[in-house]
């Protein structure tokens, strides 16, 4: 027995077991045209568009060309257009994928009270995939065959199957200008869990508001293994930010989810509360801190910011870069580690400033107090050497006493040359 769908089966509802429904008969029958489900054929993008004059330049960006998917009783002296219904979110959908389309009040409704357009939401959710939900009109190709005969991989980029195998390339982009959409099978979509906010970009990008996960009735086991649930309680809130999937998750099926995984993400921002984040890193100690070393990365558990990717830049075009904390602040290379100032100084301000080693223990030398004096004793074992040289009594001192005066001749000459003109101390 064939089951109904839609309006249709809302109707058969309402009007089983009473004849006087024709006002809300009519009612739905009205709202089967203001809500319906199409198939994007165009899209504005920019203003190489043919149409982009034709529909309001650049207010016109977003707006979709489209065939009605079995609609009845559609007409319209125009081709079918339709905007984006939402206007602080873009996410455009790619030629063949479909949309719901609702009609609504248009911005002529000032000149003409009923005049409406068709706003479109977000692709629907064919194969539940965030890269690719196309699902072209296989009527009008006769190579299509029976999707269950495809592939998921054919069926999820647009594609369909012959008997020899052979694939054939639908269109995701616009017949009119072309495009920079191309598909990518390996992108897998996120795991949910329960009570999960996650918004997910086409290319293995993702923002997740999600929580702790803990099964209450074993609290050391996690209901689906994540990567941050291995303590704490339930509902313990956690944002992560994550730009690219790892490498091998082209390993799986392209329609079996993942988890973050912040070891193997190409990047992430992980906002925590007590969740504990098993980041791996080459240094676990902190040997430059002494008395109080701040926790290691893979075993803190309380609130913290943690970005992890290649590489990290902090530039400030115009002001600072401000770095305080309430306890330590460690900075730790595998190489080198340098502090440059182009013009300015670069200033090492403490209780006490240790070189080499937290537990250094001898004082650096004042250079201008100690070079002033040396230089005093420089100058008057110079007179001493010019006294015992010319002193005729003193045979075996004389050469002795020449050369060390040379000496320090030298010496004295050289002793602003002795101090450094960068490194300063009191």
């Amino acid at each position: 027995m064939a089951n109904n769908f839609g309006f249709s089966s809302v109707i058969g509802n309402i009007t089983q077991g009473s004849s006087d429904q024709s006002d809300v008969k009519n009612l739905v029958d009205s709202l089967g045209l203001k809500v319906i489900s199409a198939r994007v054929t165009d899209i504005i993008l920019d203003e190489n568009h043919p149409s982009f004059n034709n529909y309001g330049q650049w207010s016109s960006i977003g707006t979709i060309f489209f065939e009605p998917v079995e609609v009845a009783g559609l007409t319209t002296s125009t081709k079918p257009v339709a905007r984006p219904l939402l206007p602080n979110i873009k996410n455009y959908p790619v030629i063949n994928e479909l949309v719901l389309l609702f009609l609504l009040p248009d911005k002529e409704i000032i000149l003409q009270s009923n005049t409406v357009s068709y706003y479109y939401l977000n692709s629907i959710n064919v194969w539940s995939n965030p890269q690719l939900n196309a699902y072209p009109n296989v009527e009008k190709d006769d190579r299509t065959q029976d999707t269950q005969r495809k592939s998921y991989q054919a069926i999820e980029e647009g594609q369909t199957r012959k008997v020899t195998n052979e694939e054939v390339s639908f269109q995701y982009n616009s017949p009119l200008v072309g495009g920079t959409f191309y598909p990518i099978d390996t992108i897998r979509p996120l795991l949910s869990f329960a009570g999960d906010v996650i918004l997910e970009g086409r290319w293995g990008n993702s923002l997740r508001l999600g929580s702790t996960t803990v099964n209450e009735d074993n609290p050391n086991e996690t209901f689906i293994q994540n990567n941050w649930s291995s303590q704490g309680v339930s509902g313990e809130p956690i944002t992560i930010l994550r730009n690219g999937q790892p490498d091998d998750a082209s390993n799986e099926d392209s329609w079996i989810p993942l988890v973050e995984d912040i070891n193997n993400d190409k990047s992430s921002i992980y906002l925590t509360s007590n969740q504990l984040i098993p980041l791996n890193n080459n240094i676990t100690s902190y040997p430059a801190i002494g008395s109080t070393p701040p926790e290691a990365l893979g075993s803190y558990s309380g609130s913290q910011v943690i970005l992890n990717s290649n590489r990290l830049v902090f530039n400030s075009s115009k002001d600072s870069i401000i770095l305080t904390s309430q306890n330590t602040i460690a900075i730790s290379s595998i190489n080198d580690t340098g502090l440059y100032s182009k013009n300015g100084n670069v200033n090492l301000v403490g209780k006490e400033v240790k070189l080499g080693d937290p537990q250094a223990n001898q004082s650096v030398i004042l250079g201008d107090n100690f070079i002033s004096e040396f230089e005093n004793l420089m100058k008057k074992l110079r007179a001493l050497c010019e006294a015992l040289s010319n002193e005729p009594k003193l045979f075996l001192s004389g050469p002795l006493a020449n050369s060390t005066k040379s000496t320090l001749i030298k010496m004295i000459d050289n002793i602003d040359t002795y101090k450094s003109k960068i490194t300063k101390t009191i």
